[in-house]
This record gives C-alpha cells, sequence and structure tokens, in this order.
C-alpha cells in the first residue's frame, strides 16, 4: 500500500477521490431540486468506464511485468560475459619474451574496465552517466545503504582519461573501445603466442559483451508514444472524477468508498509504470527487500565476482594453488548440518538391516 501512495506525483488524486465523494454527498443532501437524472447518466460512464480501463490497465501490468523481467534477465546475461571475460583475461598467462610489467599493466586495465562496466550499463539505462563518478569496487555502505565506492580515476587514471576522452559517442561505447584497445595491445606484445586462437576468442568475448548491452539498448530505448499516455491519463483522470458520485447512496461512507475504489484503480497505474524499469533509481540495502526486482543488485555482485577473480589470480596465480585433501568429518568444517542431511550412527545402519 506504501509503494503507491509514496508516489506522490499521481498518489494525490486519491484524496481527490474522497474528497469528491463528501462533496458530492452533501451537495445531494442540501440541494432540494438536484438533477436526478444525473445519477443514471453518470452511473452508465462509470460502469462501462470500469471495465475498460480495468482491461487497459490490466494489459499494462502484464506488458510491465514482462518487460521488468526481460530487463533483469539481460542485464544477467550482460554481467554474465562481463564476468566471462574477466575469466579469460585472468588465465592469460606470461611467456618468457613478454614484458610482464606491461602484461601485468594490461591486465589491470582490464580489470577496472570491467568493473566500471556493470555501473555504466545500468546508470546508461538509467538516465545519464558521468565518468567522474563511475565507480569500480564498493567499498562498504552506509547504516541507510549509501553506497562508498571507489571510483575509475582514483583506481586508474589512463584509462579514466581514455572513457573520459570518448564519453560523447556514449560512456558504454567508449568503455568497450578501451577494451578493444587493450585487446591490441595484447596481439602487439604477442601475449597471444603463435596461435591466433585466443585473440579471436577474446574477440569473441568482447563481442557477447556489446551485444547484451545492445539488447538492452533495444529493450529499453523505445517508449510508447506521448499520445497513449495522454488517453490513459485523461481517461483515470475523468473516472476518478465521476467514480465517487455513484458511491453517494451509501451516504458518507463514500469518502473511504471513493478511496478504496480510486486505489485499486490508481494502483495499477502506478504500479504498471514503475516496475517496468528495473534500472529505476533507488536506494539498495541489502538489509532491506527491494519493492520489486531491479538491476542494481546484479550489478554489484559482477563487481564483487570479478575483484576477487582479479585479487586471488594476482596473490596466488591459477597455477599454484595449493589445496589440502578433504577433511576425515564433514562435521568439522560445517556449524550445522545442511537442511536435508541426515546422521546415520552404526547402531541406525544395523537396525535399517533387522528384518
Amino acid at each position: 500500500m506504501f509503494f503507491i501512495i509514496r508516489s506522490y506525483q499521481q498518489s494525490w488524486m486519491l484524496l481527490v477521490a474522497a474528497i469528491l465523494g463528501g462533496i458530492y454527498v452533501y451537495l445531494k443532501d442540501t440541494i432540494d431540486d438536484w438533477p436526478t437524472y444525473l445519477d443514471d447518466s453518470i452511473e452508465i460512464v462509470v460502469a462501462s468506464s470500469s471495465g475498460l480501463l480495468g482491461f487497459i490497465l490490466a494489459l499494462n501490468l502484464t506488458a510491465a511485468l514482462t518487460r521488468n523481467e526481460a530487463g533483469n534477465s539481460n542485464f544477467n546475461a550482460f554481467c554474465g560475459d562481463v564476468l566471462a571475460m574477466a575469466m579469460f583475461v585472468c588465465s592469460l598467462t606470461v611467456d618468457k619474451d613478454i614484458d610482464e610489467d606491461k602484461f601485468k599493466k594490461i591486465k589491470d586495465n582490464f580489470r577496472d574496465l570491467l568493473l566500471a562496466a556493470p555501473q555504466v550499463c545500468k546508470w546508461t539505462f538509467r538516465g545519464t552517466v558521468d565518468v567522474d563518478l563511475i565507480a569500480v569496487r564498493l567499498k562498504s555502505r552506509s547504516s541507510d545503504g549509501s553506497r562508498m565506492s571507489e571510483k575509475l580515476f582514483e583506481r586508474n587514471e589512463p584509462m579514466y582519461c581514455l572513457v573520459k576522452q570518448y564519453e560523447d559517442i556514449g560512456a558504454m561505447e567508449s568503455v568497450m573501445l578501451a577494451l578493444s584497445n587493450n585487446i591490441q595491445e595484447l596481439l602487439a606484445m604477442k601475449a597471444f603466442g603463435p596461435n591466433d586462437a585466443a585473440h579471436m576468442a577474446m574477440i569473441g568475448k568482447w563481442e557477447n559483451i556489446y551485444s547484451s548491452y545492445g539488447n538492452l539498448g533495444n529493450m529499453f530505448s523505445y517508449n510508447l508514444p506521448a499520445v497513449l499516455n495522454w488517453l490513459l491519463n485523461i481517461c483515470l483522470g475523468l473516472y476518478i472524477l465521476l467514480m465517487p458520485y455513484g458511491l453517494t447512496a451509501a451516504k458518507y461512507h463514500a469518502i473511504w468508498l471513493s478511496f478504496v475504489v480510486a486505489y485499486f484503480f490508481l494502483g495499477l497505474y502506478i504500479v504498471s509504470s514503475r516496475i517496468g524499469n528495473p534500472f529505476e533509481e533507488g536506494m539498495h540495502n541489502p538489509n532491506r527487500k527491494d519493492e520489486f526486482a531491479k538491476v542494481g543488485a546484479a550489478a554489484e555482485a559482477a563487481q564483487k565476482a570479478i575483484e576477487a577473480l582479479f585479487t586471488k589470480e594476482d596473490k596466488i596465480g591459477l597455477d599454484d594453488v595449493k589445496c589440502k585433501a578433504p577433511l576425515p568429518s564433514m562435521i568439522e568444517i560445517m556449524p550445522q548440518l545442511p537442511s536435508g542431511l541426515k546422521k546415520f550412527t552404526a547402531e541406525q545402519n544395523l537396525k535399517a538391516y533387522k528384518y
């Protein structure tokens, strides 16, 4: 309920419906020669428009839910492609005849650009992207959920300057340009070796990322014609103005009845207009459940995974991982038994074999 009421730009119409309900009752009780022929006429208009509005609003809600699900799915695919490229970069090894310092610098460039990609994509479809505020690492969160992040210009100034220089073609496009430039740097220093398959595989990863971004662009760059929005707004406004008149037979109970009926129709309208955009800005607090599915959590999860991937690869290396054999007892490494796992003792096993 509070999700609807907090949408102040539209929810004020609920008070209008309730106030009109009281005004109509007062006028009919006070004015002796009130034109009663309006009763049947308005009742017919309200009854016919109720079914039509209910049908249209239900269709809008279905379309919004589909759009929200598709948006989250495609953004998750985008983050998966970014993470896949990060894993591919981490798996690249240094040959003896390659400058290790330059190779390490290029890998750091990939790390920071891939860390920036989910946030840049999110803000691109949210509205505008400020390159100066692109976050590459979430340091922590305040008690109210506010982000405290490390920015791209703080961690990697050359990549920040490159993205900033070409931001006029689009922030995400400039990030993809910087990624392709680093791919070509690896090719120039012969980091892929004599076999060109690794280079082509990396180009494929780059194309997958841009393809997922393009799918999101196709989906969220289209807006319904303004004439349809105006038509729906006018019809809904007229309905809220006339609907309370049909409830005047309930006397002053028409006040709260008008509020409830208006809440049904206006609530569907507000939810449909907001839920269809998973990129909508909102305070993401891990300790609070979101009102509807958004992409913020997926973007943060991708960043955390990429940061952990490069950090471990830098400190340990994929080829130098050491691991001990499994512990003899599962209980020693688990704080409690997982759900559905039963502990079988020797006595239980013996009972199971008794006839």
